[in-house]
């Protein structure tokens, strides 16, 4: 196999994605997708969340095996599909149509038997390629599948494409699942281990001694062999003399949201390439008796607080993808420890008015830090797709993302300013009946459609003429961030049941609103947080659901200010009900 200059293409890290055992299943799987499709060869690449490929099975031919498997490569789809016939799915790249730069692209990242091409313009090529894009439920590409060295010789047809998928088709699930698996099960239990391992730590501690405690906790717990927490402005003595060189490596990792994996003698995350370990992390790796090492930034905003470090003692595993991923998460979560950790310090020495104000404010920015991230990345790179590419589609799609984006932006904002309004016990508003009826009504009939079309039943039972005393924008909020809720949070084929009736409480005449719905539901631990502003609950799949952490707490203050009731009840996986009483007349003393 003929190789390119050196230099020529980056290699990035390999054997990154899944342990062994994921591996093995994975060549198993290949292996019996090579015999049913009649192919001596069958490759399966997964799609790392660094954007790279790594191949993680490769049945049929050893010496492709040796070469290219755990190896990794920059994910170039248009030089697969810019040369390729569609095939009910595959895309066949035949050789003679190739261009000399991505033959040198093939050579390099792919590997090319040594054997002749078959007769005829129908025969199989040693360089031909064929290949499928294995994509979740959602479109979203997680492997690459490619079938090579045909046993019948010939190139594919329509008829022996569709008999491949005929015997094979079951596979590419199969796949998809286990590469899923392999991304969020390993992150998820490790982000389980260290989050257990922070909360079993006081927190009524100085930063120094807190930090020092979570990470014995953390080591305990996560399987790695040490963990360091070092903050940009506190003095380590194992990093002395080199405090502010490592200090001014990490700053920039943090700024371009990297990091970096340190052996002996090579490091990754600098570049796409590896480059060789400073002899300053070498020489600390060697005193602390470390193999590698996983350095995650710790940061919010642009600002640089120091470094997570996770060992592993020599010879221990390599660091997968998943665990990364995982550490990164885990690195976010120390952002919020580090900055609580000094506002508590703070706090001590001020009175409880200061320190109300200050919980307040470091909520807000921690809040829009984590919340504006995101949309303003996704506007970023979208704009700089829209300067390379502006065909019509190209187009349509980054205004599409970037209006997503800023929709997020402004319902966050809009959000926050119904939070400053309510909380404020000063502000000035107008008091007048409220016809709460007509509230619902003209509520459920907005909400119809979005409900109609998430596949949604929406059910509105309404006592006509339900008066109440008080602030009709503040009730109107309150009345449709209950209801859209409901919706939001429910899947397709779910019930939304809202009523509205008179009810007495303690002798008091009010109006009862019930909001019931069939949905994901809150689980225990949730329950007591669901009005907390801010709070967004750890369950994955209400985090899909995009929102603010401020809808409910918002409710909350409406209808304590209007001397009402708020109650929630819930059950995982069954549904979710809320039930508001409002009384008839504004309380002598509004809270």
């Amino acid at each position: 196999m003929r190789e390119p200059e050196p230099g020529t293409f980056a290699r990035p890290r390999g054997q990154a994605w899944g342990n062994e055992a994921q591996r093995a299943v994975l060549h198993a799987v290949a292996e019996d997708i090579a015999r049913r499709s009649g192919h001596r060869v069958a490759a399966i690449e997964a799609l790392r969340s660094d954007g790279n490929l790594e191949f993680v099975a490769i049945a049929g031919n050893p010496e492709a095996r040796q070469q290219l498997l755990g190896q990794a490569s920059p994910l170039s789809l248009d030089r697969i599909l810019a040369f390729g016939t569609q095939l009910d799915g595959w895309v066949h790249v035949p050789s003679d149509l190739i261009d000399d730069d991505t033959r040198e692209w093939m050579h390099r990242y792919g590997h090319t038997p040594d054997l002749p091409g078959g007769d005829g313009p129908d025969g199989w090529q040693p360089e031909d390629r064929l290949v499928r894009l294995l994509t979740n439920e959602d479109g979203e590409l997680r492997a690459i599948l490619y079938l090579d060295e045909p046993l019948s010789g010939r190139r594919p047809t329509p008829t022996s494409i569709a008999a491949i998928n005929e015997e094979i088709e079951v596979m590419y699930d199969a796949v998809v699942s286990i590469v899923e698996r392999e991304l969020y099960g390993e992150q998820v239990r490790m982000l389980a281990q260290a989050r257990s391992a922070m909360q079993s730590v006081r927190t009524d501690r100085g930063v120094g001694d807190f930090l020092r405690g979570m990470s014995d906790a953390m080591a305990e717990a996560m399987p790695v062999d040490s963990v360091d927490v070092l903050l940009a402005d506190v003095s380590v003595p194992d990093l002395e003399p080199h405090t502010a060189f490592f200090a001014g490596h990490m700053r920039e990792v943090w700024l371009r949201r990297g990091h970096l994996v340190v052996g002996p003698t090579k490091t990754w995350g600098v570049t796409d390439a590896a480059v060789p370990t400073p002899d300053k992390l070498r020489g600390l790796m060697e005193r602390r008796n470390l193999g590698s090492w996983l350095l995650v930034p710790i940061g919010m905003g642009e600002e640089y607080l120091g470094t997570m470090g996770l060992g592993r003692r020599p010879g221990g595993a390599r660091w997968i993808d998943s665990e990364i991923n995982a550490a990164t998460v885990v690195a976010s979560d120390l952002a919020g420890v580090v900055l609580d950790s000094r506002l508590m310090e703070r706090e001590r020495r001020l009175n409880a008015e200061l320190r109300d104000i200050n919980d307040y404010r470091r909520d807000m920015v921690i809040t829009l830090a984590h919340e504006l991230r995101n949309p303003v990345s996704v506007l970023w790179t979208h704009l700089e797709l829209l300067k390379q590419d502006s065909s019509p589609s190209a187009v349509r799609e980054s205004r599409d993302a970037m209006d997503r984006a800023a929709r997020r932006i402004e319902d966050m904002t809009e959000d926050l300013m119904a939070l400053a309004r309510v909380s404020d016990p000063e502000r000035a508003i107008t008091v007048e009946p409220v016809d709460l009826s007509v509230l619902v009504w003209e509520s459920s009939e907005f909400l119809a459609t979005v409900a109609g079309s998430a596949g949604v039943d929406l059910l509105t039972t309404v006592a006509p003429d339900q008066v109440v005393v008080g602030e009709e924008a503040g009730i109107q909020r309150l009345v449709a961030n209950l209801l859209s809720n409901a919706v939001k949070y429910t899947g397709s084929g779910g019930r939304v049941t809202v009523t509205l009736a008179p009810e007495a409480v303690d002798g008091h005449p009010g109006v009862r609103l019930t909001c019931a719905d069939t949905g994901i539901g809150i689980g225990e631990d949730d329950l007591t947080h669901v009005f907390t502003p801010f709070f967004r609950s750890g369950n994955p799949e209400a985090r899909r659901r995009p929102g603010t952490g401020l809808g409910l707490s918002i409710i909350e203050r409406v209808v304590k200010w209007h001397g009402g009731t708020i109650a929630v009840t819930s059950e995982l996986g069954v549904g979710t009900t809320f039930a508001v009483w409002l009384p008839g007349v504004v309380p002598d003393d509004p809270l």
